[in-house]
């Protein structure tokens, strides 16, 4: 019956436990009334053995029974379950098995048993222990059941069908076991036994009842609470149709809130009020069935509704009805308000096929603009891509899918992506700088990608210098960030060729520079032909009048030495105004005065001139000097090279002071030697004179034009710009090489190489 009704795999397992027992207990018994009943027993046969294990089996069930019966109780109620309890349920088992034990083997113990000078197993010994246990084990269980009950009714605010359920199992079980207690204890009591020869007998039954009972109240009021009943509930209120439950009597027990709305009254008013009085024409509130256009009224108002009777079963013996019914009436609202909507839904398709034209034309336009931005894009005559935050291509127009590829939805390697860009993705600064780029064509038929060289501006210049920057192609390139509210941001990407445009602005500049020089070296030839003439005959007789006075010193006098000196000064003032002279006349006549000589001389001698004018902040030092070297030359560009080298970095260290180095050494170049801003030096035997000083370095702006007419950095009167061109010529003349090594704000180094006289020049 409870596997039909309340589906067995939700009972749990108290109720299994109980339906176990009782089945266990009536097997018991029923087996003792058949084969062990009557009181033809005698201790110690076969029979009265078989009997008391019988019966010890029968108590075994019910001393379980009263713990299942309030574990049942406390299930449904979500109450603790104890310990105390299954432990009290495991001792009266053992004094079950015991006390069957000594009804078998020692019959005559328990009514012996002496209680201070009492025996209260005298007579009707089974009886009178068994029901001792009864006491102690089974009541105590079914007195907390009935409090549990109890209280569960009191404390509870829902006076709705689960609340009477609650009363109807209370006022049950009470009696149920108010009933065993009649019959199997005070009625054979008061008779004295009279034809009850059998014990708990009609406990054993209503146990079934008991069971019947826990399982239709854990139906009714555990799972009142489940997801289905909550669902219910919560329909219930949200309902616009009213919902009026009543009992089988026809008086209403509870109404939806739909329900009191409908009818103008409150739940109060409703209570215990017959269905019947609200809806005469259900004559059978208790029957199935439905009922149209009922009129009723309600505060002076015809009220036409359609009412449908529907019987909820709750338990095995408990079912309510429920009267379902609507409000018809206002059928022609509804329908006027169906109509205004069917209106509005024209209207808002009108809108939106309006909204959808409007929409049209908004994308032919989006669209329109988006094919010229992609043809312009793709036309224009530089590179262009785009990039999202992750660095990914989202554009990419023709130039620079031709030059690299189709890379859309792709990301370069972390090693192609340059640092401008990183800064101007993750910091949102715009970047914009100059590449110098060339591209490394791979070996023979090999599949890989040919490579990009990134040279810096100091590599470049050298590759103009040498010849070799043909396939050096020059680009403008800007990162442009486009601005979001949050890091890293999309880019932009430009990269525009300038290679032609750099070489002409470097063309044009260096016929502006040309132009300009051999303007001014006109101007200079002109005014340097009328000095020359002059300041020619102003040295002759210099040097006539040194002549004279060194005929009337005496060579020991210190005089002579200091005239000698002016005389060679003079002398050579002479040589370098026939130089300019012969350079003005477009005739060179140095080749024919090389001449063999010991370089170290001429350092001696110019070291000796920086003395006399050098600053106190200056030191100069010329102390790794080999006096051994010989190379042929012109002794007098010589001197002018080094007193230009050495004037110009006295001047670099004039403000802050520093030390100038002059040293001369042999040096073999095994191979040939190449460095920046200075022409290939061949393989061989050099002498290397260093010019060295500790001043403010150059930068590469400055390095890059040492050596041009009239380019000078001191300040106007003070030089110019002849000297260190002067020197690149005159070094060129005698088949000299030079380096140059600066660092800005440390100091410069020139190296002069020229050739060393050796067996081979002799011979």
């Amino acid at each position: 019956m409870l596997g039909q009704k309340t589906s067995v795999k939700q009972l749990p397992r108290s109720i299994h436990q109980l339906v176990i027992i009782s089945i266990f207990w009536h097997a018991s018994n029923l087996i003792g009334d058949i084969f062990f009943s009557g009181d033809n027993f005698i201790a110690g046969t076969k029979a009265y053995t078989a009997r008391q294990l019988i019966f010890g089996a029968a108590a075994l069930g019910w001393i379980q029974l009263g713990n299942a019966v309030q574990h049942t109780a406390e299930i449904s109620l979500k109450i603790k379950r104890k310990n105390c309890w299954k432990l009290m349920n495991i001792i009266g088992a053992v004094i079950v098995v015991i006390s069957t034990y000594l009804f078998i083997n020692e019959p005559t113990f328990i009514p012996k048993l002496n209680l201070f000078s009492y025996r209260p197993f005298a007579e009707r010994p089974i009886f009178g222990f068994y029901s001792l246990l009864f006491c102690i084990f089974v009541l105590p269980n079914l007195i907390i059941t009935a409090y549990i009950l109890l209280r569960n009714i009191v404390q509870s605010s829902d006076m709705t069908l689960p609340h009477q359920v609650s009363i109807y199992m209370l006022a049950s079980f009470v009696f149920f076991i108010t009933l065993a207690a009649l019959f199997d204890f005070v009625i054979p009591i008061s008779t004295n036994f009279n034809q009850y020869d059998q014990f708990l007998k009609w406990s054993q039954f209503i146990s079934v009842f008991i069971a019947i009972l826990s399982g239709q109240y854990f139906t009714s009021v555990s799972f009142k609470n489940k997801s289905a009943s909550w669902f219910l509930d919560k329909l219930r209120e949200k309902m616009v149709d009213g919902l009026l439950y009543y009992n089988y009597k026809g008086e209403i027990q509870l109404a939806n809130p739909a329900a009191l709305s409908i009818l103008h009254t409150t739940q109060e008013a409703l209570l215990n009020k017959k269905v019947s009085s609200i809806f005469p024409q259900i004559t059978d509130p208790s029957r199935e069935s439905t009922y149209n256009k009922i009129r009723v009224k309600i505060d002076n108002e015809d009220h036409i509704f359609n009412v449908s009777i529907f019987e909820i079963r709750q338990s095995l013996t408990t079912n309510y009805n429920v009267a379902f019914f609507s409000d018809v009436s206002n059928t022609l609202h509804y329908q006027q308000i169906i109509k205004n909507r069917d209106e509005q839904f024209k209207e808002y398709q009108l809108d939106q096929i309006r909204y959808q034209e409007r929409l049209n034309i908004w994308k032919k336009k989006v669209d329109e603009s988006k094919y010229f931005l992609d043809t312009l894009i793709s036309t224009l005559p530089f590179r262009f891509w785009s990039k999202n935050e992750q660095g990914v291509f989202m554009t990419q127009n023709q130039n620079d899918i031709k030059n690299r590829g189709n890379l859309l939805q792709t990301s370069e390697p972390d090693n192609k992506i340059l640092p401008q860009e990183l800064l101007a993705r993750n910091e949102g600064e715009p970047q914009s700088f100059i590449s110098y780029e060339r591209i490394k064509k791979t070996v023979g038929d090999s599949d890989e990608e040919d490579s990009i060289e990134i040279l810096n501006q100091d590599d470049y210049n050298m590759a103009v210098r040498k010849g070799a920057a043909k396939d050096i192609s020059i680009f403008e390139n800007m990162f442009i960030p486009i601005m979001a509210p949050s890091k890293p941001y999309k880019i932009i990407g430009i990269k525009i060729d300038i290679t032609k445009e750099q070489r002409l602005e470097k063309e044009r500049d260096m016929l502006q520079e040309q132009k300009h020089i051999h303007s001014r070296l006109e101007e200079l030839g002109t005014i340097c032909g009328g000095f020359a003439h002059d300041y020619n005959n102003i040295l002759g007789s210099q040097i006539g009048f040194c002549d004279l006075a060194l005929e009337v010193l005496d060579k020991d006098n210190q005089a002579y030495l200091f005239i000698q000196e002016a005389r060679k000064a003079a002398t050579r003032g002479k040589e370098s105004l026939e130089e300019l002279l012969n350079t003005i006349r477009g005739k060179t006549s140095e080749k024919d005065k090389l001449t063999e000589f010991a370089p170290y001389m001429i350092i001696e001698d110019v070291v000796k001139k920086l003395w006399i004018t050098l600053p106190p902040n200056v030191k100069v030092k010329a102390d790794n000097i080999d006096k051994d070297i010989r190379i042929v030359g012109n002794v007098s560009a010589l001197d002018r090279i080094i007193s230009n080298l050495a004037n110009n970095a006295i001047f670099a260290m004039k403000e802050n002071g520093g030390t100038l180095t002059i040293a001369l050494k042999r040096e073999v170049l095994s191979e040939p030697l190449i460095t920046p801003y200075a022409p290939q030096i061949d393989a061989g035997t050099y002498a290397k004179i260093t010019v060295e000083d500790t001043g403010t370095g150059m930068d590469t702006a400055t390095l890059e034009r040492i050596f041009s007419p009239f380019f000078t950095t001191k300040a106007p009167g003070e030089g110019l710009g002849l000297g260190l061109s002067s020197a690149l010529r005159l070094l060129k003349e005698g088949n000299a090489g030079y380096t140059v090594q600066t660092t800005l704000g440390e100091g410069t180094i020139f190296n002069l190489y020229w050739s060393i006289r050796n067996e081979k020049m002799e011979a």
